[in-house]
């Protein structure tokens, strides 16, 4: 069942919505392991609600299909939402169109450890937060959710951050992964977005009219439609930095990156090994100091990326990474990508990871397919 810590004594509930209903701002609500069948659960403001282990797999909300799994409005920052797995939520039509398994508005709640599975909406298959909305989510994992239209696994329009999540098997037709869009601030922090698909753009991420600052983050195997395999940005604040893009592939003519009406800045990050061009720009072309851009099939400094070739600490160069396949995109020590090794003399390391094979070569091969993903992502758990 589930349990309402009050001040003084528990009050139990065999439900999740019934515990809620007698909850009050401050109070903890403990929900026992299991899988429970509820949707459309308002989330009280200012309750904190905790699976028994606080570990996503305790404890399963399936909505079945038949409505969104959670509600968010006027929840202040003391409203949290900790260690669930949320599945079988769907928003659109006249069920409202936005967040499978969660909607958030006027919102800024704290949601941590959960797993967002097999939801889906027009806008934010999984999430959406609207532009007075300004949650934080942290150890997150979105697999394999759908929007017919943008955000695949989240939407926001409005603040918010996304540290140590994964974004996996997410689809849209723009931005598989994630989408930011109406003037919103977003920052992606230590954060992989892998096998994200675009019908049109941003296979990963797609921003418009927005301002993002993404850091240490992978993107990995995304497939982005006519362009922007990995990230699209239209007339958007975009800072990539310290970050890895590995593998991404759009359609013929399509790039890894995809941006129009505002130049990005990308730092210290790598390009590698993609199966499609670096760039498709119509604006000015990106500043890039001390990037890595190697392997890719339809050249790495090529076109208006030719002036940039050997120049602001650029170099091409193999990047080594420990062991790809599996995940891991930490650098062997030898590799140019570190700072005593660089043909630049770049003092930083380039990339979303420095030095650290050791720890995946001398693992067993069947423990080497867990560091892939989400196992990685909840080690801050």
């Amino acid at each position: 069942g589930v349990q309402t810590c009050a001040p003084i004594f528990p009050e139990y509930s065999p439900t999740i919505k019934g515990a809620l209903i007698k909850a009050k701002p401050g109070d903890i609500v403990l929900v026992s392991c299991g899988t429970y069948y509820e949707h459309d659960i308002t989330m009280k403001p200012g309750v904190a609600l905790w699976s028994g282990t606080l570990q996503p797999g305790c404890v399963t909300i399936d909505a079945q299909g038949k409505g969104q799994v959670f509600l968010f409005s006027d929840a202040d920052t003391n409203t949290a939402l900790v260690g669930f797995t949320l599945t079988g939520g769907i928003a659109s039509g006249n069920k409202g169109h936005k967040g499978g398994a969660i909607s958030c508005k006027k919102s800024s709640p704290r949601i941590s450890n959960c797993v967002f599975n097999d939801n889906s909406a027009d806008i934010g298959g999984a999430f959406f937060s609207d532009d007075k909305s300004s949650p934080v989510l942290a150890n997150c994992l979105f697999n394999n959710n759908q929007a017919a239209f943008s955000g695949g696994g989240a939407q926001c329009e409005g603040p918010a951050v996304f540290r140590q999540c994964a974004f996996v098997g997410n689809g849209a037709l723009l931005g598989g992964g994630l989408a930011v869009s109406e003037d919103a601030s977003v920052k992606v922090l230590s954060c992989s977005l892998r096998e994200n698909s675009a019908g049109n753009t941003g296979g990963a991420l797609h921003l418009n009219k927005a301002k993002c600052e993404i850091t240490n983050t992978i993107f990995s195997d995304n497939w982005g439609g006519i362009g922007g395999s990995a990230l699209s940005s239209q007339n958007s604040d975009l800072q990539l930095v310290r970050s890895t893009l590995f593998r991404n592939q759009s359609d013929t003519n399509g790039g890894v990156l995809a941006f129009t009406g505002a130049q990005p800045i990308l730092q210290n990050s790598i390009i590698a090994f993609s199966k499609s061009a670096v760039l498709r720009t119509d604006s000015e072309v990106p500043i890039i100091p001390g990037c890595n851009l190697y392997g890719n099939e339809a050249g790495d400094w090529t076109a208006s990326l030719r002036s940039l070739e050997n120049k602001n600490d650029n170099i091409s160069q193999d990047p080594q990474f420990c062991a790809p396949e599996y995940g891991n995109f930490s650098l062997k020590n030898s590799s140019a990508c570190l700072p005593g090794n660089n043909p630049s003399g770049n003092k930083r390391i380039v990339g979303a990871f420095g030095p650290g094979c050791a720890s995946v070569e001398n693992m067993p091969r069947d423990r080497r397919e867990s560091t892939s993903g989400f196992q990685a992502v909840q080690a801050g758990f």
